[in-house]
């Protein structure tokens, strides 16, 4: 089943359908950077982090582009998703019906460092799907 996370912006929503995910693991056996892997989209690490990802982009406005910065030893999932705004309202039961009127392709990176409780959104950027 598909997974689809909300969070009403000015009465829209929007939920996430797509995503393309790598993941750099800095661990004390690697080097700090890492080398990304493709790992499996069902993993629920990475889902974890889909959703932390969704949750935050929802939290300003869509149209704004922005990008955080930090250095952490942990796993970096890098997200490459596609978002869809809808007409719903955030109480909708079944996001399945409403209408998908615009869609956003955005990149995100998640920074996870477990032993600290950490979980960071160190970039988001979306811009308007011309496709």
């Amino acid at each position: 089943g598909s997974i689809y996370l909300h969070k009403p912006l000015q009465g829209l929503m929007f939920a996430w359908f797509f995503v393309f995910v790598f993941v750099c693991a800095s661990a004390a056996e690697q080097t700090m950077t890492g080398e990304p892997r493709r790992v499996p989209v069902n993993d629920t690490r990475v889902l974890t982090a889909a959703h932390f990802a969704v949750a935050e982009f929802n939290k300003v406005n869509a149209g704004e582009m922005f990008a955080y910065k930090t250095v952490v030893a942990g796993i970096k999932y890098i997200l490459d998703m596609l978002l869809g705004q809808t007409v719903c309202s955030r109480n909708h039961l079944n996001v399945l019906i409403c209408h998908f009127f615009q869609e956003y392709q955005c990149h995100f990176v998640v920074v996870e460092v477990s032993w600290e409780k950490s979980r960071v959104l160190s970039k988001n950027e979306c811009h308007q799907n011309k496709s």
